[in-house]
């Protein structure tokens, strides 16, 4: 592959769109959105969020999947909200909003039984932005790609490819 080009796995399509999906949600709240620094907790550990206003009254986790969530992907929402329902437990940020933003209402739809539980129980948002069809076309598209490329590896690259997205 030459110097510079992506694989076709690669979710650079998915990490530019979570950033519209963060302007999006900016924009229907009401407020500025931005990238923060690391999130200090009791105990000497760090989380990081996708976006978060400058007084972090807002955190936010953006999520760009089109369609219904499948395989392991309930797993990253599901570090999202407990990431999310930690940082909601510190002092000084039970007042917090926690919102994961998804850009596809199949996908929210997606979050049920005790993950929607969790999420509704710990005040985590679930929370789902509207996007451009282009934007949405762009996702798409990427995920196509990922399903292909996905299915032509051997099973061992399978598990090393899902191992290395933890």
């Amino acid at each position: 592959m030459p110097e510079g080009a992506s694989h076709q796995s690669d979710s650079q399509t998915q990490r530019r769109a979570e950033g519209e999906i963060v302007a999006g949600l900016a924009v229907s709240l009401g407020v500025v959105l931005a990238r923060p620094d690391r999130i200090a907790l009791s105990g000497g550990v760090f989380v990081e969020v996708d976006a978060a206003t400058s007084d972090m009254g807002i955190v936010v986790e953006a999520y760009a999947r089109q369609g219904r969530l499948k395989g392991s992907q309930p797993k990253k929402i599901a570090q999202d909200v407990l990431k999310l329902a930690l940082l909601k437990r510190e002092p000084g940020w039970e007042r917090t909003r926690a919102i994961i933003a998804f850009a596809s209402h199949e996908a929210r739809d997606s979050i049920s039984g005790w993950l929607a539980l969790a999420a509704a129980e710990f005040g985590v948002e679930l929370f789902v932005v509207g996007i451009s069809e282009e934007l949405r076309m762009r996702i798409l598209d990427t995920q196509r790609r990922q399903v292909m490329v996905n299915a032509n590896l051997p099973a061992d690259d399978l598990a090393v490819q899902r191992d290395a997205g933890r």
